[in-house]
């Protein structure tokens, strides 16, 4: 019997890494499909370009506002069963918003969203259960996995779109149905992991840096406003590209997908860049990257946008992983929570806010004027970051 059980349980962190990894690919893929047809579903429902983007918003809302009650859902029941439960609660909000777009009913759509958005704050507790029970040294190998495996789901959750456009009328109803299955599949996956018998937990956190506790509320700014300007010009994107420019939904794929791509795949090389840079340094990096990406977006056309938004992905991401970064080590032990906590609903009611309002600021301001109000918020943020990384002299004595 022993012997039976030795290799079952050897295998097992091995087993729950591949279950989960499969299980992220599947969650991201639903997230990035609302995030790319959100926008043009709520324009054909709502036929009010103010509204638009308001199933992108409940997304993104949902999702944060999800976060703590998961964290104690599984902290009562288990990793295992709420994961189980969550997916299946995906599979059966993607199915209801199939039918809503089939029977043109914008708030029911909006509601399965809501559950959509819900799903994905358990997809955020994917990384933490994937480092449970693991060797400390493999942690970044771990973390890089988790990155190309979010990357890797942006591909099917925008393909599907692409893919269906031409072959029938309905292809949103059968690409959302098609994401549910997926989400099914990954519930039979999720009854294979097996819940760690012990966490391992450092016994004692290190101790804060002084710098970064003073740069703990600008940092919290550098990080809700790169999610902001991002948000601004990507939830739009879609609606500009096929409502506007009458672009087909498969280019307007290409454009979403490379620039979730560059917003996800950039962060491999960051601890690679920190080493020869100052966060400092990389920061001001992902900043021109942001304003040379909003210059480029300016410029009408396939390429512009193609061009434009994958430089705003690799800005953003410079600038976000840098300022959480900073977060991070602004604070230790028990404090750390509620500090990563702050900085997480800031973060989140930024890029809500930008996808709420996003839709009527196209309308209003039109694109040209867009790419503008996004140019002045990245020269804010660039005036910020100078404010606080330029060099001080010594106080004198």
């Amino acid at each position: 019997m022993l012997s039976l059980r030795v290799p079952w349980a050897a295998s097992a962190p091995s087993l729950n890494t591949g279950v989960l990894l499969l299980c992220q690919v599947v969650g991201i893929a639903s997230v990035s499909a609302i995030q790319f047809v959100g926008g043009l579903v709520g324009k054909g429902l709502a036929m009010d370009m103010r509204l638009a983007t308001l199933p992108v918003a409940v997304l993104v809302l949902s999702a944060s506002l999800g976060t703590w009650p998961a964290s104690q859902l599984m902290r009562r029941f288990g990793r295992k069963p709420c994961f189980i439960a969550a997916a299946l609660l995906g599979a059966g909000c993607l199915v209801l918003a199939a039918g809503a777009v089939h029977r043109m009913d914008f708030w029911l759509f909006c509601a399965a969203v809501l559950g959509v958005g819900l799903q994905g704050a358990f997809v955020q507790q994917y990384r933490f259960a994937i480092l449970e029970g693991q060797q400390s040294g493999n942690a970044p190998r771990l973390l890089t996995r988790i990155q190309l495996a979010s990357a890797a789901g942006i591909i099917p959750g925008i393909s599907l779109f692409s893919l269906l456009e031409g072959r029938t009328s309905d292809y949103v109803p059968w690409a959302l149905l098609t994401l549910a299955l997926l989400q099914v599949l990954g519930a039979f996956a999720l009854v294979l992991y097996q819940q760690p018998q012990a966490t391992l937990v450092a016994a004692a956190s290190t101790a804060s840096d002084a710098r970064a506790r003073e740069l703990y509320w600008p940092m919290v700014a550098m990080g809700a406003g790169a999610f902001l300007v991002m948000s601004l010009l990507m939830v739009p994107t879609p609606l500009q590209m096929c409502g506007v420019e009458k672009y087909m939904i498969r280019q307007a794929s290409w454009v979403i997908q490379l620039h979730l791509l560059c917003m996800y795949l950039p962060s491999l090389s960051i601890g690679a860049l920190l080493k020869r840079m100052s966060i400092a340094r990389v920061q001001a990096l992902g900043l021109l990257f942001l304003l040379v990406g909003f210059l480029v977006s300016w410029v009408q056309g396939l390429g512009g946008h193609l061009i434009g938004l994958a430089l705003i992905g690799v800005g953003w991401c410079f600038v976000f992983v840098t300022a959480t970064t900073l977060v991070a080590r602004s604070r230790s032990g028990a404090e750390s929570f509620r500090a990563q906590g702050i900085n997480d609903l800031c973060v989140f009611a930024a890029s809500g806010l930008a996808s709420l309002t996003s839709g009527a600021l196209l309308s209003v301001l039109g694109w040209n004027g867009l790419v503008r109000l996004g140019l002045v918020l990245v020269l804010g943020l660039m005036a910020l970051s100078w404010h606080i990384h330029r060099p001080r002299p010594h106080a004198a004595t």
